[in-house]
């Protein structure tokens, strides 16, 4: 028999339950995923696609959240997909709320909300022109930062920059270019 202490593995953490706003969207019949709290103590939830707009509009609209104020969306990229994440804020009951939703790589697009919060359309634009989500229902989706003309999306992993005045060759899709470039003594 050895002599060598076993450590027991550590339990699993607890699965956040859903608070204030979760447990309010589902007396409303929409199902969301409690993600805990963030770091400020500010409510998480993850929700379905489909359920976004109509959950928007009773968080903004009751009387209970009065979320008026869409401090800030920001979009990011996952393994699974794109995240598009809303930041709300109640100026009413000085509480706040994050809702993320997911969207597939292939087909990311959600429904605009910019109809209900109107800083949402300079925020959904960006997350276009940035990460490639299509926000349907936008009344003036197109790109914000780059020129109309500019192709693929710079926030994505995946991106590879052009080459241009300010960007030298890309190292993996012009290795060509690159090698004869940097093998070249200075003049």
């Amino acid at each position: 028999m050895s002599t060598e202490q076993v450590t027991p593995p550590l339990p699993a953490p607890p699965k956040p339950e859903h608070s204030e706003f979760g447990l309010f969207l589902k007396d409303k019949g929409i199902e969301s995923l409690p993600l805990g709290k963030d770091a400020g103590g500010v409510e998480m939830l993850e929700l379905e696609t489909k359920d976004l707009t109509w959950a928007c509009k009773l968080l903004k609209e009751s009387n209970e959240t009065s979320f008026n104020f869409l401090i800030l969306m920001t979009s990011l990229e996952l393994k699974r997909g794109f995240q598009s994440i809303y930041s709300l804020h109640s100026t009413q009951t000085k509480k706040s709320l994050r809702i993320k939703i997911t969207v597939e790589k292939e087909n990311p697009k959600v429904q605009s909300v910019s109809n209900i919060w109107s800083t949402a359309n300079w925020y959904e634009r960006e997350a276009y022109d940035m990460m490639g989500i299509v926000y349907e229902g936008h009344p003036n989706l197109k790109r914000i930062l780059n020129p109309d003309n500019w192709e693929g999306y710079p926030l994505r992993k995946d991106y590879i920059p052009p080459t241009d005045a300010l960007n030298g060759p890309h190292p993996i899709r012009e290795t060509a270019l690159a090698e004869k470039t940097l093998s070249e003594p200075p003049s």
